[in-house]
């Protein structure tokens, strides 16, 4: 076998293959051995059907034959001939087949990045502060307020008025409370967990954005698209619930974005599509190089949790997530999680 490659961007790489006639005659020869012990040709017993009219009645077949067995075999012996790490199937063109003169096609293959990895351990990162203000509490209160504010009838008159209950320990056992102090503590610890998860979000974010940042690689083309496509779809699926909300709020009014939005959409949903692919492979390779890896147990025990979210079986859970080919999406993410888990204990957190 002879074969050449080319290296295009995007991590594209080009495999010109070409095999002698014959190698294309042994191939041949082992087709039309298998199909001569079951091909079905008048006047001759199976199997006993000379090789001229297996050529007359079974030559498409033949020649559909060798090139499938041919392709998926030499494209084996490039991988491992170039050492190429492709990301899905290759797109086969030029195929060519002759008995004189052999057999070529042209692969064309996107594969991983190659890069190194440097600077993801120690990173500096800066935590947000996570202490609740009084005055936060005050305006949670306030809302609060607002969300339980009855409509009442305007003395002799048919016009309601909005009547705002007042903050008081009352008001806090209507909300299942003993009192307001302890209606007050429930808000802090509820914003408390939220700010909590607000910090760690944003830690990640720095460690993601400087891991992306120190990194400087091509990503293959075929799944900055996939992602990009993605992120629109999940944005219009967004517009789509806003427009629903604002028109039962004001019927009249239409909410529609104008085409500069759309661009800035589109614009934005590329860039975080490029972040989000690298990080993906950074990741990765940062798994491979400090062996960070999942546990079936670790996997079945979060099916466990699931099972009793949803008051479902293991099975039915488990079931869900294959038919949905959800199963292998959980899992990446959460052995990304063990990576962030250990690049967030390595950071330098200020």
């Amino acid at each position: 076998m002879k074969s050449s490659i080319k290296k295009l961007k995007n991590c594209k790489k080009v495999v010109e293959v070409k095999l002698t006639p014959e190698r294309v005659k042994d191939e041949f020869e082992k087709v039309y051995g298998g199909i001569k012990k079951v091909a079905n040709v008048p006047g001759y017993r199976v199997g006993k059907a000379p090789r001229d009219l297996l050529e007359r009645h079974y030559g498409k077949t033949a020649k559909e034959e060798v090139i499938k067995g041919l392709v998926p075999e030499t494209y084996k012996e490039i991988l491992e001939q170039y050492k190429l790490n492709p990301i899905g199937y290759p797109d086969i063109t030029d195929v060519k087949l002759d008995l004189n003169e052999g057999f070529s096609y042209r692969a064309s293959i996107e594969t991983r990045p190659e890069f190194s990895l440097k600077n993801y351990k120690g990173l500096r990162l800066k935590r947000k502060p996570r202490d609740v203000k009084e005055e936060d509490v005050q305006k949670n209160l306030e809302s609060l307020r607002e969300a339980n504010a009855q409509n009442v009838p305007k003395k002799d008159s048919e016009e309601k008025e909005k009547v705002l209950p007042k903050i008081d320990d009352e008001f806090a056992k209507d909300l299942g409370l003993e009192n307001l102090e302890k209606l007050k503590d429930a808000i802090r610890q509820d914003m408390k967990m939220r700010l909590e998860q607000d910090a760690q979000a944003d830690l990640e974010m720095q460690l993601i954005k400087q891991l992306v940042d120190g990194m400087n690689f091509e990503i293959p083309e075929s799944l900055l698209k996939a992602e990009k496509e993605r992120l629109i779809k999940d944005a219009n699926n967004r517009i789509a619930y806003m427009e629903t909300i604002q028109k039962k709020q004001n019927p009249d009014k239409k909410f529609s974005l104008t085409d500069k939005d759309r661009k800035e959409l589109e614009e934005n949903a590329e860039k975080q599509a490029v972040r989000q692919v690298k990080a993906f492979f950074i990741l990765d390779k940062i798994a491979q190089s400090e062996k960070i890896y999942l546990k079936e147990d670790e996997i079945e025990k979060r099916i466990e949790e699931m099972a009793q979210q949803y008051k479902k079986t293991k099975d039915e859970i488990k079931k869900y997530l294959e038919k949905n080919h959800m199963l292998d999406e959980m899992a990446l993410n959460m052995r990304n999680a063990k990576v962030m888990g250990f690049l967030l204990k390595e950071a330098k957190i200020a």
